[in-house]
């Protein structure tokens, strides 16, 4: 039992005095002053007793916004939230509805002693009512939601690395846009879940330069917060970077070390920006163009820095554009879109949206709405619009 369980185990199940939860409350991140009011110095710190990989998967940054944040009052009994749920499942109908209401009404933290108050109430696992009694792109949503969020990113993680034909962008994808500290946390959660390090897993699985790079992207610490910008080195990587051919660039571990791996983002953004106003007067290309539009080297790496392009400029806009591609396609990618709604549900999903609506000149719940039915899309647009209300 991990420290995350135990703590989970201190579930407090006396409720308090009168029905605190006879009032639906409703929450929208749409406003200035509602950010403010959320991410206040009092609301912090009620949550410093959260664990810090709970904190990790919340935004840390106040320009960024979640769409869920849980209950910013004391007034949170996980108790009274089983027994919505549990009568939820129980009816000769189920109501999703009331599931939908009270899953996103609750931080990914508050799940967790939801999940153990409920065991205790009724001695049976709520994730195997909920199994049995919906189903789907509903389910499955609703099962990530309660997963634990480092634990969530460690299985798609796995699950990226270990099917031979699996998708390896996922594992970009989680490199890229996940903190140093996040990082550290999902390789020990790696190691307890499958008794082996990511390390030796990455160097066994993953062959070629594609591995070596991808290890340096999971395994190697980066500069997240640093403030100073260094002029000279930018100018002095943009020359290395704007000199070297797309191919060189796909098979030096060195350089591709030196450029993308240590450096924070914005670094690396800026790096980016200053190559690109070389190579432009060079070959009248900018950077992504060349490696986009470049054969000889292999899919995975011309993926994958592409990926570091798109997140090192605009992270919230890479996830954006994923969610665009999964939803326009023949067949809408679910997967894709559970995925980036529940990993950012709590960091950044608000301004994902935003940057949604800002490229494609489409709200997406729209295009949501053409593609996904039912509960599904009910629970969907409730996450993405941050709509989540609680009845009893």
């Amino acid at each position: 039992m991990g420290e995350e369980d135990d703590v989970f185990k201190q579930v407090e199940v006396a409720g308090p005095p009168g029905d605190v939860f006879g009032i639906v409350k409703t929450k929208t991140l749409s406003t200035s002053s509602s950010i403010d009011s959320i991410r206040s110095e009092d609301f912090r710190k009620k949550r410093l007793s959260m664990p810090m990989m709970y904190q990790m998967y919340e935004s840390q940054y106040d320009d960024l916004r979640g769409t869920i944040c849980g209950p910013d009052s004391p007034d949170f009994y996980p108790v009274q939230a089983s027994e919505t749920l549990r009568k939820a499942l129980s009816g000769i109908d189920t109501n999703e509805q009331m599931i939908i209401d009270t899953v996103l009404y609750h931080s990914n933290f508050q799940r967790q002693k939801i999940l153990n108050a409920y065991e205790d109430m009724y001695e049976r696992s709520l994730l195997d009512d909920l199994e049995e009694e919906t189903g789907g792109f509903f389910l499955d949503m609703v099962l990530a939601l309660f997963k634990p969020a480092h634990k969530y990113d460690t299985q798609l993680l796995y699950k990226s690395i270990s099917n031979r034909y699996g998708d390896r962008s996922i594992a970009v994808e989680i490199a890229g846009t996940r903190s140093t500290k996040q990082l550290k946390v999902i390789r020990e959660s790696y190691l307890t879940d499958f008794r082996k390090t990511l390390e030796k897993d990455l160097t066994m699985k993953v062959e070629g330069i594609f591995g070596r790079m991808l290890f340096c992207l999971l395994c190697k610490p980066r500069d997240d917060h640093g403030k100073r910008v260094d002029e000279d080195l930018i100018g002095k990587q943009a020359e290395l970077l704007a000199k070297s051919s797309v191919e060189e660039l796909a098979k030096n571990l060195q350089l591709f070390e030196e450029i993308f791996v240590q450096h924070t983002w914005r670094h690396i953004a800026a790096v980016l920006d200053a190559a690109d106003e070389l190579i432009l007067k060079e070959r009248e290309k900018d950077l992504e163009t060349l490696i986009r539009r470049n054969k000889n080297i292999h899919s995975e790496i011309r993926m994958m820095f592409l990926t570091i392009l798109r997140v090192a400029r605009n992270e919230q806009l890479y996830f954006a554009e994923q969610l665009r591609t999964a939803l326009s396609g023949d067949r809408p990618d679910h997967a894709t879109v559970i995925r980036i709604v529940v990993t950012r549900s709590e960091i950044d999903l608000a301004d994902i949206v935003e940057e949604y609506k800002r490229k494609y000149h489409r709200p997406l719940e729209v295009d949501i709405g053409q593609t996904c039915s039912g509960d599904y899309l009910r629970l969907l647009t409730a996450l993405i619009t941050g709509q989540g209300t609680f009845h009893r």
